[in-house]
């Protein structure tokens, strides 16, 4: 067993607690370190989590293994590495880092003491991500010729606008940063790695200064292309779609709980994962699979150099919505 503390109580550390909490044998949560520890008394109160004021201080003071972050993207980078130096392991939500050269940094130094490093692209575990996996692996697609993937939530709606997303700095290109690493993910573990993007990222509604619409392309070494696209202020929906020589195959829906194949000629398969709950199971799943590796198991699925990679990808992108040019992934 693997007792965590996790950095951030917002809406989705809330649920990363949740998902494990007293439901699982390899990892429980013991502190939450929050800047104001009052907003979440009764959530502590309720999940047994011991409450620290800055992360430094659960480092010291709560008698950890790991810490499991979810706070502001342009703070991972430094709190994994004070976390590393303090000696234990590291779950950071995704994105990772905001730059190929923080992610090598932080990898090196877990690397250096030897701690585990994890991010969280709870999506992976999905069974329709795995049917879909099986799928292209078995050559049931044929050759992949052209992936497309795209991400929508009515953030606009449900989000004040005083929320630290709503920041260029930390939501650069709109939905990339909160969805569409999801999505580069898929494209980087399933056709290998990205060589070069374009991105036209645009705000038309969002009062914020934040883009809303973003559409890219994308180039693989393998010669294969690919398409993401991100909104923040549309119908929650979800697609990732792979077209093959032979069939091609779609996972739809905000929860990612139907899987189409269809073949060239002929009725499609449709798979239904019915009321398999993403934002439940899949969190247990990383988290149980990051505690098995700290604790000399196997390794996590997503591997370092994947972590790194879709960092490039992700820094790629950006600088392509900045500049409207090509840009090749470092």
């Amino acid at each position: 067993m693997i007792t965590a503390g996790i950095a951030g109580l917002g809406w989705w550390g809330k649920n990363l607690v949740r998902s494990v909490q007293g439901d699982s044998a390899a990892i429980s949560f013991s502190a939450g370190a929050v800047r104001y520890p009052d907003k979440v008394e009764g959530f502590a109160a309720e999940q047994g989590l011991t409450l620290f004021n800055s992360l430094d201080a659960m480092l010291v003071d709560a008698g950890i293994d790991a810490v499991v972050l979810a706070t502001p993207h342009s703070l991972h980078a430094e709190q994994m590495l004070a976390t590393i130096t303090a000696g234990k392991h590291v779950f950071c939500e995704k994105p990772f880092t905001m730059s190929k050269e923080n992610a090598e940094r932080v990898i090196a130094a877990a690397n250096a003491v030897g701690v585990m490093v994890a991010v969280g692209y709870n999506r992976r575990f999905h069974p329709a991500m795995t049917e879909l996996r099986r799928r292209i692996t078995d050559g049931t697609l044929g050759t992949p010729l052209l992936v497309e993937a795209m991400a929508a939530i009515p953030a606009s709606l449900w989000m004040e606008a005083d929320n630290w997303r709503f920041s260029r700095a930390e939501w650069p290109a709109g939905g990339l940063t909160p969805m569409g690493v999801h999505q580069i993910d898929h494209m980087v573990e399933l056709f290998g790695p990205i060589t070069s993007v374009t991105c036209h990222s645009i705000n038309r509604v969002v009062a914020a200064d934040i883009d809303d619409t973003t559409a890219v392309l994308v180039e693989f070494a393998s010669g294969m292309n690919g398409f993401l696209s991100t909104l923040i202020a549309a119908r929650a929906d979800n697609r990732f779609a792979v077209y093959g020589s032979v069939a091609s195959a779609e996972i739809r829906t905000r929860s990612y709980n139907r899987l189409e194949i269809a073949p060239l000629e002929g009725e499609p398969e449709i798979i239904d994962f019915g009321d398999y709950d993403m934002d439940v199971k899949t969190l247990k799943a990383e988290l149980e699979a990051f505690a098995d590796a700290a604790d000399g198991g196997a390794p996590f699925p997503v591997t370092q150099d994947q972590i790194v990679h879709v960092v490039a990808v992700t820094e790629a992108i950006i600088t392509a919505a900045e500049t409207g040019q090509l840009v090749r992934v470092g």
